[in-house]
């Protein structure tokens, strides 16, 4: 399936079209009401049937230069199929319950998921089976409530490049949290819901597991299309944190974080003096780019704040990760002189 199979008539068969009643909607969805029919407003289908083309896009783009994007679902008609878009395309998730700080304080959120990475390790070591009984059903108890939090973002190295949500109302904390770290937030909005803050948004029935389905089967079309395109191109796919290919560099076209590395480019020297004064080349660190890209403030600007910090990190920049976006970039364009 593409974003070209959608239709009108499909997204009606599936009841995309059927908004709250008059009395609970929100004044910013109103160009995205066609009409009212017995107290309750009808969805507009041709901005929807847009706006998912539109996302389709932006999900295929931002997976082809190995962005991460979380998708956060956690009412019962979504969870089951957020899961499933996570597993599927190896994207971060969380389809039970949004914790406070999942994105304001990953740190302290670093410390249950180790714990819960520990006792997976330890099963399948087959520690579990050496322990006394009692000790090791608790065990399995505590790595089952972790499991069910943290299932979703146990393999996520750091903040995730974009924000996906499943009803915009019903997980304001979470998009809370994502404009509070610049994060670029897009979900599924109903009449009912504010999408002012949104980056981009699906005006859509977001209370029908038919039509989350059907929208989040696309999406992940999109981005395996994506990942795909970027192994046809011999790119490697980011992450974050210390393990892994760290072959960046901040692209001002795109504004997102791209992989540009091949493998002749990603052989680094390095050279160590010992007593003899002899070097020792080594080749494998990976290439970033470094000091000698010349952005001006314009471009910096351009950026979020996450890619800031990641950009001020891998040149070895003394920045404060607190400092408001505007402070980081002064910092960053001092340094670069």
């Amino acid at each position: 399936m593409s974003k070209l199979d959608i239709s009108i008539e499909q997204l009606f068969e599936l009841g995309a079209h059927f908004g709250h009643r008059k009395r609970f909607w929100n004044p910013h969805m109103e160009e995205y009401i066609f009409c009212e029919k017995n107290n309750i407003h009808i969805i507009d289908l041709y901005k929807t049937q847009e706006k998912i083309a539109e996302l389709y896009e932006v999900f295929r783009n931002q997976s082809s230069v190995g962005n991460k994007i979380m998708i956060v679902g956690t009412k019962r008609v979504a969870s089951t199929y957020v899961a499933d878009f996570g597993q599927k395309t190896g994207m971060p998730y969380i389809s039970h319950r949004w914790l406070g700080g999942m994105l304001t304080n990953w740190k302290t959120i670093k410390v249950p998921i180790n714990k819960l990475l520990e006792y997976e390790e330890n099963k399948a070591s087959g520690e579990l089976d050496n322990m006394i009984k009692k000790e090791a059903v608790m065990l399995e108890k505590e790595m089952k409530k972790l499991a069910l939090n943290f299932d979703g973002v146990k393999d996520m190295k750091g903040l995730p490049d974009a924000l996906f949500v499943v009803d915009v109302e019903n997980e304001k904390i979470a998009v809370q949290e994502a404009l509070k770290m610049e994060i670029p937030v897009y979900g599924l909005v109903d009449t009912n819901s504010n999408p002012k803050n949104l980056t981009n948004f699906i005006p859509i029935n977001d209370d029908s597991s038919r039509t989350i389905k059907f929208v989040l089967d696309l999406l992940s079309e999109a981005i395996l299309e994506g990942q795909d395109s970027a192994r046809k191109q011999g790119l490697v796919q980011k992450l974050d944190g210390d393990k892994g290919p760290k072959v960046f560099s901040l692209n001002t076209s795109t504004k997102k974080v791209s992989v540009e590395a091949t493998k002749e480019e990603t052989k680094v020297e390095t050279k160590v003096e010992t007593k003899e004064e002899t070097k020792v080349e080594t080749k494998e660190e990976t290439k970033v780019e470094t000091k000698e890209e010349k952005l001006s403030e314009a471009d910096l600007n351009k950026f979020t704040k996450v890619q800031l910090v990641e950009f001020a990190e891998k040149n070895n920049f003394k920045i404060k990760k607190s400092d408001k976006k505007a402070l980081i970039v002064n910092d960053i364009l001092s340094q670069l002189k």
